[in-house]
């Protein structure tokens, strides 16, 4: 074709056909009886380079943030309830040791030497420690000593 001239429309009509032809051949296969796939696609490579970023985050945090500590073992812990404050039985002389010993191991679930022991005590020295409660469970057993047996005693906050 010279210089300078349109080519003609028929070799322009060619040209785009084997061009539209070659592209489509390219994008799907033939294959069975006239049934058209797409072509396989390469396999997708993973980039394992990342690029440059600037960062985002400052070099220190402003002295007026505090942060919080959002993760504490203390936190997965089951609350747990205060201990409640303990309460002492002290037995004061009130009869003979037998007497007083024989109401202790009908209140207090005691041994019956430990009830001995604390029974003469009191009858020697005046007072006995009997043992260490929860407030109300002192006072019961106080409240027993003194209406069905007549014994004195005291409750008290251990300390």
């Amino acid at each position: 074709e010279p210089c300078g001239h349109a080519p003609e429309p028929t070799t322009m009509r060619a040209a785009l056909s084997l061009l539209l032809v070659s592209t489509t051949v390219d994008a799907f296969s033939v294959s069975g009886l006239g049934v058209v796939r797409p072509a396989r696609a390469a396999t997708p490579a993973m980039q394992t380079i990342a690029p440059e970023r600037e960062s985002t985050i400052p070099d220190s945090l402003p002295s007026s943030w505090t942060v919080p500590d959002t993760f504490s073992l203390a936190d997965l812990k089951r609350p747990s309830r205060a201990e409640p404050p303990m309460y002492r039985l002290t037995l004061f002389r009130s009869g003979d040791a037998v007497h007083m010993a024989n109401a202790l191991l009908d209140v207090i679930p005691l041994e019956k030497e430990k009830a001995v022991e604390v029974a003469d005590t009191a009858a020697r020295v005046g007072l006995s420690l009997v043992g260490v409660w929860e407030q109300g469970l002192c006072e019961t057993y106080s409240e027993e000593l003194r209406r069905g047996y007549n014994i004195a005693c005291d409750v008290s906050k251990a300390e």
